[in-house]
């Protein structure tokens, strides 16, 4: 289980895959996409990668999968 932050609105999602997917996943869903067969590839140059986090637009991610 991964937990995804809107940083914008504080509001939190849940995904069971990985953190990079997860936020590829929230950041796709917020602008309307649900063909979830070419999320990374149409989103996974948008992510971006800390120390411990991972990045899609607004939404990011612990990549140890813990919770915010």
């Amino acid at each position: 289980m991964c937990t995804v932050i809107n940083l914008a609105t504080r509001k939190t999602q849940f995904f069971t895959c990985s953190p990079e997917q997860a936020v590829i996943a929230a950041f796709a869903q917020s602008q309307g996409d649900w063909n979830t067969w070419n999320y990374v590839e149409k989103y996974s140059w948008l992510v971006e990668e800390g120390e411990k986090t991972v990045i899609c637009g607004d939404f990011s991610a612990y990549k140890d999968g813990h919770s915010f």
